[in-house]
């Protein structure tokens, strides 16, 4: 039987990461995945970074071919298309679109430099288990037969939102039971356009029910004259596939009329705040696998990232002390979930209100700039809507109009500020956990806007 000290499922980026900070901490680390060593980083994804992921966890800028165009400002378009937020100037929006295949190969040779094993083609298929203790895994190779184990003190599923092993472990600890609500069904396409485009540096994003209830569409440059283009729509009340939407969309907005279809796919992401544990004894969730991602559009490349060099750091600290219970690893919780969690966490909300008001209403927000661009940035770094009381009077008078709306946004503010309130107050130990989930789900209960 192998024996390492940690295995990581899956080589995404949030897997990759998290297996090279486990081996520069001194940790025998192994790494798996389902895909052939060449193909590892290739996923249907909108393919955008900031770089203020790179500058919070010490990780180089990508360059050269994993830079597919940088990013400097964005628009935000109401359902109309009339009256959009022009975002620029926000260094914590400034970054890349990244060619996916290329910077998850260089993020996959950065762990292998760093010493990590990587098992390509093999798939895991169950934990190994002592007791409610996780001690190793199951595995097969995608061209054999027989089973195979590793004995490990610590397993990470980074497997995406499948979670292979997550929900094959039965533990209070473990949330299974997501919502389709809370799940985004996405179809996007890669197009080169029949003329480059005015604003390269300049990513588009569409807001409302017309072309994406529930959701957004996007479009998001990866050069001159080729656009990462798609539409994600929240799962449930009968919406069905995101294709219609997505092909009315392109059939009506100008900018991609005749252009040339290089890449097309789909799959699903959870759009809602982290699990409520990221771990359990003997085992540790990171990125898509621990939900953790942008509520508003599931994003989840920079959160992963951030996520997995806490992990790797908690995993030396408990195996070193020999405490891989949940206990032991509780300090990952500690650190993300009153952090950069309660940042995805208070997203949550505005994503609701965003799903709740209507196309109308919308269009009206954004004609008397109910909402503002600095409004976006505060809420996008998990400072809330913060508004003063001479803000707040100014925003009566634009919106005397729909005093309704005024008040949604009002209330979102108050629940986005008690959000990452309870998140910076994170229960200490496992003890405290359900108790502080209560309070979450009741504030998240609270959020309804229609």
């Amino acid at each position: 039987m192998k024996k390492a000290d940690v295995v990581v499922i899956g080589a995404g980026s949030a897997g990759s990461v998290t297996a090279r900070r486990c081996a520069e901490m001194g940790l025998r680390t192994v790494l798996m995945d389902r895909k052939p060593r060449f193909l590892v980083g290739q996923k249907v994804c909108g393919d955008e970074i900031s770089k203020s992921h790179f500058d919070a966890t010490g990780i180089d800028y990508p360059e050269l071919d994993e830079i597919s165009s940088s990013i400097d400002g964005a628009d935000v378009y109401p359902p109309s298309l009339d009256n959009e937020l022009r975002v620029r100037g926000w260094t914590d929006f400034d970054g890349w679109t990244v060619h996916r295949l290329n910077f998850g190969q260089r993020l996959l040779n950065d762990a292998m430099r760093a010493g990590v094993e990587f098992l390509s083609d093999c798939h895991a298929t169950m934990p190994m288990m002592r007791g409610d203790q996780v001690v190793g895994i199951e595995y097969k190779e995608l061209d054999e037969k027989e089973e195979k184990k590793i004995d490990c003190k610590l397993v990470i599923d980074a497997s995406g939102f499948a979670g292979v092993i997550k929900r094959k472990i039965d533990s209070d600890l473990i949330e299974k039971k997501i919502e389709k609500s809370d799940v985004a069904l996405c179809y996007r396409e890669i197009v080169k356009l029949k003329s480059p485009m005015d604003e390269p540096e300049i990513a588009g994003v569409f807001l409302g029910g017309k072309y994406a209830p529930s959701g957004y569409a996007w479009v998001f440059p990866k050069g001159l004259q080729e656009v990462n283009v798609g539409v994600g729509i929240t799962g449930g009340e009968g919406k069905g596939s995101p294709k219609p939407y997505y092909f009315r969309f392109k059939d009506e907005y100008p900018l991609l009329a005749d252009c040339e279809v290089l890449e097309a796919g789909g799959g699903a992401v959870p759009v809602r705040r982290p699990l409520k544990s990221l771990v359990a004894n003997g085992i540790a969730f990171v990125g898509d696998s621990a939900l953790q991602v942008n509520p508003i559009h599931g994003g989840g490349i920079g959160a992963g990232m951030r996520a997995g060099i806490i992990l790797g750091e908690v995993a030396k600290r408990a195996i070193a002390r020999r405490e891989l219970t949940a206990k032991g690893l509780w300090h990952y919780n500690l650190r993300f979930q009153s952090g950069f969690g309660q940042r995805l966490a208070s997203l949550e909300i505005f994503k609701r209100l965003l799903q709740d008001v209507s196309d109308e209403e919308m269009n009206f927000g954004f004609e008397k700039r109910l909402l503002e661009a600095d409004d976006l940035m505060a809420a996008n770094r998990g400072d809330g809507l913060s508004f003063s009381m001479f803000e707040k009077l100014k925003r009566v008078k634009r919106g005397i109009g729909n005093i309704r709306l005024l008040r949604k946004l009002q209330r979102a503010a108050s629940l986005m500020k008690e959000m990452s309130k309870v998140y910076r107050e994170y229960p200490s130990n496992p003890e405290g956990l359900e108790q502080w989930n209560n309070r979450v789900l009741e504030i998240v209960q609270s959020a309804d806007f229609k």
